[in-house]
């Protein structure tokens, strides 16, 4: 069974009870790097030298903000790790990273974990690739006009497990939901948006793909009591097997 263990399940309003969205896979590949990473990680017993792959869906703040506190603790426990990390997001993740670390004024921690961590950055290019013993490939999908935005689907020893980034009803979210088994699937409000999922379109989206288990995250105020038709519903913190 594949491991998904949820550091958060909230939007970017962060409602009660719930923070930033965020995942990781089999306890080595992360999914999105919010504000809260790092101290999520720890309280679920996963320690940063255990992860292979980082993968960004786009560069809005609740899904990046956390990439200085997670690159420090990389260098720091840069002793116990034997692995390379690969980082891959829209084209332009690693200068994004770069600039965030320079803009903050901690360039001695981009540096210092540079040089002691074997870290690459790979821009996703819709095809199958790979980053370190993972295979995945990125599909875009409509969010905002002003950024590239990015869904996965991702290869592990039981399946395609599918992450649907932020985004509303388009091609590539039922692509990404055609061919995985598992969908997690950010739902941001009870009512229709421009920029993200509604129940509606969640159950809709239900309906087209039936035999697809739809995971429901980044969840706005009131959401897990919106009437879906058939989804799971995790809590931060919460591990589930799919």
């Amino acid at each position: 069974m594949t491991r998904l263990s949820f550091l958060g399940t909230g939007n970017y309003l962060t409602p009660a009870n719930r923070y930033w969205n965020g995942f990781v896979v089999d306890d080595h590949v992360l999914v999105e790097t919010s504000p809260t990473t790092l101290p999520h990680l720890r309280r679920l017993g996963i320690p940063v030298s255990q992860l292979d792959c980082v993968l960004i869906s786009h560069f809005h703040p609740d899904h990046t903000f956390g990439w200085p506190f997670l690159l420090l603790e990389l260098a720091r426990s840069a002793r116990d790790r034997s692995r390379p990390l690969t980082v891959v997001g829209p084209p332009g993740v690693a200068a994004f990273f770069e600039e965030m670390m320079r803009f903050g004024s901690v360039m001695d921690v981009y540096d210092e974990a540079h040089d002691v961590v074997d870290i690459s950055y790979v821009d996703v290019d819709r095809t199958w690739q790979t980053a370190g013993p993972i295979r995945f490939r990125a599909v875009e999908v409509e969010h905002v006009v002003e950024l590239q935005c990015f869904g996965y689907l991702i290869e592990t020893g039981d399946g395609v497990v599918g992450y649907s980034g932020d985004t509303h009803p388009c091609p590539g979210l039922d692509e990404l939901a055609e061919h995985a088994g598992t969908l997690v699937l950010e739902c941001n409000g009870l009512h229709a948006s421009k920029s993200h999922m509604d129940v509606e379109s969640v159950n809709a989206l239900h309906a087209r793909h039936p035999a697809t288990r739809l995971v429901v995250t980044h969840l706005g105020e009131g959401v897990d009591r919106g009437g879906f038709a058939a989804v799971t519903i995790p809590e931060d913190l919460e591990t589930l097997e799919v």
